[in-house]
């Protein structure tokens, strides 16, 4: 099956071309224009769009962080603060209680 026959399968009857009936707005003189439809975004989507890109194309891992951790902790000089640590597993644990329920 061709996939022009497989698009104007789905396509609305009315938005067919079928033999010399001319599409809408047409002329049914042998030159015809080309109408093209325009998507216009607004400005809220146009920034959701350009966060989402920018958020794609980031890997999200800080690597300067990351290094300065690592280098911390092959010198034994990391000191690992235990009351935030235990404050951050509470709050993630809670957060995950509330979405169960």
């Amino acid at each position: 099956m061709e996939i022009k026959k497989l698009i104007d399968t789905f396509r609305p009857a009315d938005n067919r071309e079928v033999g010399n009936k001319p599409a809408r707005g047409g002329s049914t003189s042998g030159t015809s224009t080309q109408q093209s439809d325009r998507v216009t975004l607004s400005a809220g989507a146009q920034t959701l769009r350009a966060a989402m890109t920018a958020a794609q194309a980031s890997s999200g891992v800080r690597t300067e962080r990351v290094e300065q951790l690592r280098s911390q902790v092959e010198t034994n000089t990391y000191q690992m603060n235990s009351r935030k640590t235990a404050e951050k597993m509470i709050e993630q644990e809670r957060g995950e209680w509330e979405r169960s329920i």
